[in-house]
């Protein structure tokens, strides 16, 4: 753990220690969103290398932020927030609001990654609107880094109770598909634009039947005005 604030007292260099590390607060982030195993955190924080997100797991599980936990009837462990990490999620949302509202123009094609922003739009989906059936979308990426292209389509699979993130095909048939540009897909994701220009202008298009069509934008959130979003962090079962 960071001791940058040697010396210092205030509560806000204790709480920085822990906190304003490198990655720290995206790991916090993934936490406070359901993610629960190792893979799921760097499925959220993909720039991050395994070596350093072992470490900062370490590094808060010292902290008393996290617990480790044997996963329940399978090999391996999780990991659970504590009573002091959960005391972390007004911090993360003030963050966040402050992003949406104030960081929107600092958001350039060095920071688009097609990983973050489909398990993005799965942690912080309208879960109360998800269907009753199931409902398969596929998205082809377009203007995705030469690093990113066999990641460039993915798939959702949506029903009432979950929504899955793929990388290979499902298996079942598709009901959406969506071409986008990623750049446009994620400011209209995040809410910096409407969905209707999006679509007027050909940098997103959107084919199914217009009911499940409906259904799709408002499970992960998409409007047709620019709407500043406030990204949930409750955590949900992954």
């Amino acid at each position: 753990m960071s001791k940058d604030y040697a010396g210092d007292f205030c509560p806000v260099a204790k709480a920085s220690e822990v906190f304003a590390q490198r990655w720290t607060p995206l790991v916090m982030r993934e936490l406070l969103t359901g993610a629960r195993r190792f893979n799921d955190l760097r499925n959220g924080v993909p720039l991050m290398s395994r070596a350093l997100l072992a470490q900062r797991l370490k590094e808060l599980e010292h902290a008393g932020i996290i617990e480790t936990v044997p996963c329940a009837g399978r090999a391996g462990h999780e990991y659970r927030l504590t009573v002091a990490g959960l005391g972390f999620r007004p911090v993360i949302e003030a963050l966040s609001l402050w992003g949406q509202v104030w960081g929107q123009g600092r958001v350039g094609p060095d920071d688009l990654n097609t990983t973050q922003l489909v398990w993005g739009m799965r942690h912080h989906a309208h879960r109360t609107d998800f269907p009753d059936r199931r409902l398969v979308v596929r998205f082809e990426f377009r203007g995705v880094r030469r690093t990113e292209m066999s990641r460039r389509v993915w798939w959702l699979v949506i029903t009432r109770a979950d929504m899955e993130v793929c990388v290979k095909y499902p298996g079942f048939a598709e009901d959406v598909l969506v071409r986008a540009d990623l750049g446009a897909f994620t400011r209209v994701w995040l809410g910096y634009r409407g969905l209707r220009d999006a679509l007027a202008e050909g940098s997103i298009e959107i084919e199914g039947k217009r009911s499940d069509v409906v259904a799709f934008e408002r499970c992960v959130g998409l409007f047709a005005e620019p709407t500043v979003k406030k990204l949930r962090f409750e955590p949900v079962a992954v």
